[in-house]
């Protein structure tokens, strides 16, 4: 009997987080997504499309499909993709098509919200739009030169190209008749953008952001455990002080050794400010510090402090 009641006492406790984990969630499932563009029945004169749609409450993510010609009977499924944004852009033939979008939670989703639409043929040429092809967006590199690639525009003559400081004044620009371009860019949060150009007429700019950061973090500076400083406590508590440097995330890398020629590693961690972490007694003990960005970029080793635990 009383293994009966723990059995039944377990079943209930568990019944009660899975309600409670269901109750974080709001349950969007009778709401819908309010599609804005392409509005239904839309004829598109364009070589690429922009989806949009009003973000919902409530939502982590959603699901947007495109079907041609349409759902009901579909002769290709051309998109199946989750985005956690309230857009999405893709370039499509010229077809008849029928978009969807469905919000969703971890433990809900509405239903669909369709349009149908047309990608008809392009009869003014600033309707084109530049398929921007690499470096992808939001690039952080610590490499200035890199090669910018897009897509061709039937028709173009030249491709005119910027570079935007953090500001979005154009701090340089180019033009070319190919399809890629080599750009040395200054460090800094930068974006790139391409036009295609015919005669008198252009496109709109496609853009992307990259940050180019060269310079190498600070070195750490160690503070605690002191050189040769003699602990009793196992559990020992590292800090160490650092000056940032305005450019991509910066992280602490530390290592602790147990020789003094630094070839017997015992720990090696990406750690923040204290650190703590149990070691051995009666043992004496070798640490330094790096630090890495997001960049690639990396410090010099910090200078080596040791210390000794004993009981």
């Amino acid at each position: 009997m009383g293994n009966l009641r723990y059995i039944l006492g377990s079943f209930l406790i568990l019944g009660i987080f899975s309600c409670e984990e269901v109750l974080f969630e709001q349950d969007i499932s009778q709401d819908r997504v309010n599609l804005i563009a392409p509005a239904n029945n839309t004829e598109i004169e364009a070589n690429s499309v922009r989806f949009n749609w009003e973000s919902l409450k409530g939502a982590t993510n959603y699901e947007i499909q495109i079907a041609t010609p349409n759902f009901a009977n579909a002769n290709q499924l051309v998109l199946n993709t989750v985005t956690d944004s309230t857009f999405y852009q893709s370039e499509l033939i010229e077809n008849d098509y029928e978009w969807r979008v469905r919000a969703q939670n971890s433990g809900y989703a509405t239903a669909y919200s369709s349009a149908k639409f047309s990608v008809i043929p392009i009869t003014n040429f600033s309707n084109n739009m530049v398929i921007l092809l690499s470096p992808a967006n939001g690039l952080i590199t610590n490499e200035d030169s890199v090669n910018l690639q897009w897509e061709e525009v039937l028709e173009a003559i030249q491709y005119r190209i910027q570079i935007l400081d953090e500001n979005g004044d154009p701090i340089q620009s180019e033009s070319t008749t190919d399809t890629n371009l080599d750009i040395i860019f200054p460090e800094g949060n930068l974006r790139w953008q391409v036009r295609a150009e015919k005669d008198n007429e252009y496109t709109l700019y496609s853009s992307r952001n990259i940050l180019v950061d060269k310079t190498a973090p600070n070195a750490p500076t160690l503070t605690t455990p002191t050189d040769e400083q003699i602990l009793t406590d196992p559990l020992v508590t590292f800090n160490w002080t650092r000056t940032l440097i305005e450019g991509s995330v910066e992280i602490d890398s530390i290592y602790v050794y147990r020789d003094q020629n630094l070839s017997e590693l015992v720990l090696k961690e990406e750690v923040t400010a204290p650190f703590e972490t149990t070691l051995d007694t009666n043992e004496t003990y070798y640490w330094y510090m790096k630090a890495f960005d997001e960049a690639g970029n990396k410090s010099d080793d910090s200078i080596v402090f040791s210390f000794t635990i004993n009981e």
